[in-house]
């Protein structure tokens, strides 16, 4: 298995990846004893998993952080730099699956129905990498196992979109880089909730009621609480 880069700037490499237009994935599964391949990013979304590895660092954007033994990492970001590396790991049974692919989210219209706004939401908030729980990785991880086995491309982008589906339900995913780092624009939705700020500093003399806020950015008072 080979890396093939482009340089990008100075220390940041652009992988060139081998995924096709015409294709919708590209699997990657890996054994190996040592993480080797440099900080790099690349224009198509990712799904990293890694097992065996506790004692390795990974690097996505501005965070950095030492992973345990399962790892699950997706990043839809074309400039959000990344990299595992090696750190004080000892294992000498490195497993990883990485599974690339496009997607066009943002002007699907399929994207907008249910159950797959879900998933878009997902696809939006991990332009900064998104890291899932050890609860999480395990819901997934039969399919992930699941999918060397695939031989029709049907099945699996089949089993690969249930995989996507559990994520983007899953509790307790955790946002990484910074929104300045991973150049990510402040959404609608948080252009909406940043009224709120702006009207606790205006009026923080006078009683605020919860109802009022909500009113103000027009949700429910238990839909704003959240």
């Amino acid at each position: 298995f080979f890396f093939f880069f482009g340089m990008a700037d100075d220390r940041v490499l652009r992988e060139i990846t081998r995924l096709m237009e015409i294709d919708f994935t590209y699997f990657f599964f890996i054994l190996y004893r040592e993480f080797t391949y440099p900080i790099h990013s690349h224009d198509v979304y990712e799904l990293n998993f890694v097992e065996n590895a506790a004692g390795v660092n990974r690097i996505v954007g501005d965070h950095h952080e030492t992973i345990g033994d399962l790892d699950l990492v997706l990043i839809t970001s074309p400039d959000l730099e990344h990299v595992w590396m090696q750190g004080d790991c000892k294992s000498d049974d490195i497993r990883e699956i990485t599974i690339q692919f496009k997607s066009d989210y943002r002007d699907n219209a399929l994207f907008t129905k249910n159950p797959m706004r879900s998933i878009a939401r997902m696809f939006q908030r991990a332009q900064k990498g998104l890291a899932f729980p050890p609860k999480a990785i395990m819901q997934v991880y039969p399919s992930l196992n699941k999918l060397s086995t695939i031989k029709d491309s049907f099945f699996a982008m089949r089993e690969f979109l249930t995989i996507l589906y559990e994520l983007s339900t899953a509790e307790g995913a955790r946002e990484l880089s910074s929104s300045s780092f991973a150049k990510v624009d402040i959404d609608s939705e948080s252009r909406r909730v940043l009224k709120i700020p702006a009207y606790v500093g205006k009026h923080y003399m006078d009683e605020i009621r919860l109802a009022d806020l909500a009113d103000l950015v027009g949700m429910t008072p238990s839909a704003f609480s959240r």
